[in-house]
């Protein structure tokens, strides 16, 4: 009985390491089919309100794919204009660094404390330069598999009109089949209403910032109020990330000034009364996740996915939960990764008892294997 759980246990491990370095190496075939499920799946939410406001169903998935389109035409424009003009203006901008902090090394230079190696380290962290080529890299990194992720996007928005119909002739049992379609249907609104109301607070967040940055005249306010949207996608850090960047900037531009600390006041109030105190009365208890995991997943996706591994890191674990919720063998599992051991009311009236003839059959197969 021991050695069967410790050959379970090291089939259990050999699996998850296998899974994680598929995900690694496949990165990049894997990360635009994800973002183009999401997107596709954001397509059909739009088209399905047209039909609702008695839209006709052509003209509404029509209507859908153009403003997305129109969308994404729009933020390209925004970033190829901005990023052009924030590299050709970043040695201009790396010296105004240095002139600002000089009265503060003259400062100290006065009370005889040797400021050569701090000025050293200083400049060497706090590199503008590197700064703008850092933020261009992680945009432009994303922007470059548009191509694949619209190939992806044509071809699954094809398939959806038949996916429904294929559901119905793999499960013939009828209460195999009202579970599986019940726990595809708590992933898709769950992730809808995440995207739903993330989207609609990332979107007045980076509006308010970008109506301070430009009362004050704040460089490129139009590309750090974009960048403040996308950033506030990744959960806890994110908002820190995205305040950082444009009050790094603003302070380069205004130096110690009212208009740099007003502004650094207006944006750290922006996000924290929209992340704090708004959102989670909208959001509520939807994604049930513990902070924990989702900072733990943020690590995780993030190191084997980069950037885009950090944004689609709670959609992920919230798809992941609520799989594990719907079956008894990993409903512990999705308790622990639950935000107050608590699962949604639904999950525990839909339990899906799976037959493992099969797969107890290769379990057999494996251990016989390892005991030769």
């Amino acid at each position: 009985m021991k050695n069967s759980s410790i050959t379970t246990l090291n089939i259990s491990i050999l699996t998850l390491v296998t899974i994680v370095y598929i995900l690694y190496i496949g990165s990049s075939l894997i990360i635009p089919f994800i973002i183009a499920l999401l997107l596709s799946l954001a397509i059909i939410s739009l088209s399905n309100f047209f039909q609702r406001k008695r839209i006709n169903k052509i003209i509404s998935f029509i209507l859908s794919i153009l403003t997305f389109g129109i969308i994404f035409i729009i933020v390209g424009n925004i970033i190829n204009s901005n990023i052009n003009e924030i590299i050709k203006l970043a040695p201009l901008y790396q010296e105004k660094f240095i002139n600002i902090l000089t009265p503060l090394f003259e400062y100290l230079d006065y009370f005889e404390i040797d400021t050569n190696i701090l000025k050293e380290k200083i400049l060497k962290n706090i590199n503008v330069g590197y700064l703008i080529g850092a933020i261009t890299s992680a945009v432009t990194s994303v922007l470059s598999i548009t191509g694949i992720i619209l190939f992806y996007i044509v071809f699954i928005l094809l398939e959806h009109r038949y996916f429904s119909n294929k559901l119905e002739n793999i499960f013939l049992n009828n209460s195999k089949k009202k579970n599986i379609i019940s726990v595809l249907g708590h992933i898709k609104n769950d992730i809808k209403s995440y995207f739903v109301i993330k989207s609609i607070t990332s979107f007045s967040t980076a509006l308010l910032s970008y109506i301070v940055l430009t009362i004050f005249g704040a460089d490129f306010a139009l590309f750090w109020s974009f960048l403040i949207f996308l950033l506030n996608y990744i959960p806890t850090v994110g908002s820190i990330i995205a305040v950082s960047f444009p009050l790094l900037f603003t302070f380069v531009q205004f130096g110690f000034s009212i208009s740099f600390t007003i502004i650094m006041v207006s944006l750290i109030g922006i996000q924290i009364t929209m992340g704090n105190i708004i959102e989670p009365k909208f959001l509520g208890n939807k994604l049930n996740l513990s902070p924990l995991v989702i900072i733990i997943s943020l690590g995780f996706w993030g190191s084997i996915w980069g950037i885009v591994g950090m944004l689609l890191s709670v959609p992920i674990m919230v798809i992941i939960n609520i799989i594990l919720s719907h079956f008894d063998s990993t409903r512990g599992i999705a308790i622990m990764l639950s935000e107050k051991g608590e699962l949604n009311p639904d999950f525990n009236i839909i339990p899906i008892k799976t037959k493992k003839k099969g797969l107890r059959q290769l379990k057999d197969k494996i251990k016989s294997y390892y005991k030769k």
